[in-house]
């Protein structure tokens, strides 16, 4: 039994879709060689059993000889027993390859997904990723289940030519000559049907693109009454998709076809040489009745040889979309060797300067601005010159960084599973440590909405939830990792006055002594913190306490309050001298 998933995918070779494939094919090559070989013995087993039935014909039969009659009988049903056996097992081995081979291609385009991160929908829309993974992986697979096959095929065929020459060298010729035939009329469609399956994946990756975009901003278009423009594009895609879809048809149907037709052919001139051949005295009846049988089991290592050529084909255009994918290089390469015990967040590029155990707010203008300045500050690219205690995290290994330095940006992503899930997805914490990040984050209104509490059940992507129980439940899962340094983009856009203020001070409150950056414009928020600094076009501007930058910086107090009258001074506490 092989556990799947597999502990090591392995790394694939990305520098073509032939060696992408050649090098997932050695990574498995015993289960490939094992299944090869007993699909081989599987079809060697019926390609010899016209023989022995020509024998028994001849011998038993025309003859008389009732001893060779069971002597050739018996060996028939120990054909019969060996070619069952084989089948099964054959059949085992070409699921253990599909399934490893799927699974592998799969996590490996799992892992660099996520090693790559941003750069991979950067350079590709998200519906080729997810078409990627839904189909290609599969379809790739389906090289490996059938290689067995066509392996298996070639030896039976080959017997099988060796057999009908020693029984009549003209026939044996339809055979060796026919064969190639029949490959080379079926090879011929498959190249037309390769286009056409290749211009099929593509459209179906720009339709799932679309879908995709749609469903995630279907909000937005619904507050703009852009429904229909939406599904005006994807219908237009679709009906591309779907004219696509039937030109592939056409070449399958024909194919499938010319399957059939073309096999046969082949098997109607060997029936019709072998019935001269017989009534000339060239070959005895029993030959007659092998020539025959040899005719029928050609027919099945033939549509298989096709089936294989149809699925390589299918595997090279998956391979092909597998490794632009997968050659996508990652947004951070893990070459740091460096230590550090940590302290001040720093990014030069900004001036922005976190002090360790504080709680440091940034305000940026534009707001755009912040979510670059929170990658850069949690080494999310190369692109950094942030450093962590002194040290550039570009220096830090990547493991390090994601565990003493998190990013939470303002996009709440959850996913199917428990309230707890959510919170907890590695089940490190106990209940307890649970409920108290969701008290931080003043969550416990949706263990109230679901039924089970911390058991209740999350539907896929938090649908049943509002924005503002998503953000808040998403917040809960970064504070109860509890890490050394923490990054929060807008973590409190989607909740009320009451709520944001709550957040506010319990998360003052439980990231004391650690540092903690929230990127926020907020007028709750800010007077909590420590330090405000304040980013006008990419660069610090100024930096202090809230109150301070209020009562002295006019941009700061214009921005924060949304509020043109905030260009006039500040009004001046009266003083003594003031008073008549």
């Amino acid at each position: 039994m092989r556990s799947l998933p597999l502990s090591d995918p392995g790394t694939p070779d990305v520098t073509s879709p032939t060696r992408l494939l050649l090098r997932t094919a050695a990574l498995q090559w015993r289960p490939m060689v094992a299944g090869s070989a007993v699909g081989t013995l599987w079809l060697l087993s019926q390609a010899v059993l016209p023989a022995a039935i020509g024998r028994a014909v001849d011998e038993g039969v025309v003859d008389g000889d009732s001893a060779a009659l069971t002597r050739w009988s018996l060996l028939v049903l120990g054909l019969a027993v060996v070619t069952s056996w084989a089948a099964i097992v054959r059949h085992r081995f070409g699921v253990t390859n599909w399934l490893t081979a799927c699974f592998r291609t799969l996590q490996q385009v799992g892992r660099h997904t996520s090693r790559a991160g941003t750069a991979v929908t950067a350079r590709l829309p998200q519906g080729e990723v997810m078409a990627s993974i839904a189909s290609d992986g599969p379809r790739l697979a389906d090289a490996f289940d059938v290689t067995q096959r066509a392996v298996a095929s070639v030896a039976a065929v080959a017997v099988v030519a060796v057999l009908v020459l020693r029984t009549s060298v003209p026939i044996g010729l339809v055979i060796l000559v026919g064969v190639p035939v029949v490959m080379g009329l079926l090879l011929l469609v498959l190249r037309p049907l390769q286009e056409r399956q290749r211009l099929h994946r593509k459209l179906s990756g720009e339709l799932t693109s679309i879908g995709t975009d749609t469903v995630r901003g279907l909000r937005v278009l619904r507050g703009i009454g852009g429904e229909e423009v939406f599904l005006g594009r994807y219908r237009a895609k679709s009906q591309q998709v779907r004219a696509a879809g039937v030109r592939v048809a056409v070449w399958e149907s024909s194919l499938e076809a010319l399957q059939v037709l073309v096999p046969g052919l082949l098997v109607a001139a060997l029936v019709w040489a072998g019935a001269r051949a017989t009534a000339r005295g060239e070959i005895t009846p029993g030959d007659l009745v092998a020539l025959y049988g040899y005719a029928a089991f050609l027919t099945s290592p033939l549509r298989m040889l096709v089936e294989a050529a149809d699925k390589y084909v299918r595997a090279l255009v998956a391979a092909r979309r597998l490794t632009t994918l997968l050659a996508v290089p990652p947004a951070v390469t893990d070459d740091g060797t460096a230590t550090t015990a940590g302290g001040d967040l720093d990014d030069p590029d900004s001036g922005v300067h976190a002090a360790a155990g504080a709680l440091t707010a940034v305000v940026c203008d534009p707001p755009e601005d912040a979510a670059a300045l929170a990658r850069r500050l949690t080494r999310f690219d190369d692109d950094t010159r942030a450093t962590f205690g002194g040290v550039p995290l570009r220096r830090l290994p990547v493991a390090e960084v994601r565990r003493r330095v998190l990013l939470s940006e303002d996009d709440a992503q959850l996913f199917s599973g428990t309230v707890r899930e959510q919170v907890d997805p590695e089940g490190r914490h106990t209940d307890a440590e649970v409920l108290a990040a969701v008290d931080v984050a003043d969550a416990r209104d949706v263990l109230d909405l679901v039924d089970g509490g911390l058991a209740g059940t999350v539907t896929e992507r938090g649908r049943s939830l509002s924005g503002g129980q998503r953000q808040r439940l998403a917040l809960a899962r970064v504070l109860a990792r509890e890490p050394e340094a923490l990054v929060l983009v807008e973590p409190t856009s989607a909740v009320d006055a009451h709520t944001e203020a709550r957040i506010a001070a319990r998360l003052r409150t439980a990231r004391a002594g650690r540092t903690t950056v929230v990127a926020t414009a907020s007028p709750l928020v800010l007077p909590q913190v420590d330090e405000v600094c304040w980013v006008r076009e990419g660069r610090l501007a100024a930096r202090g306490r809230h109150a301070d930058l209020l009562a002295r910086d006019a941009g700061y107090r214009r921005f924060v309050t949304r509020d043109a009258a905030a260009d006039l001074p500040a009004p001046r506490t009266p003083t003594p001298e003031d008073r008549p």
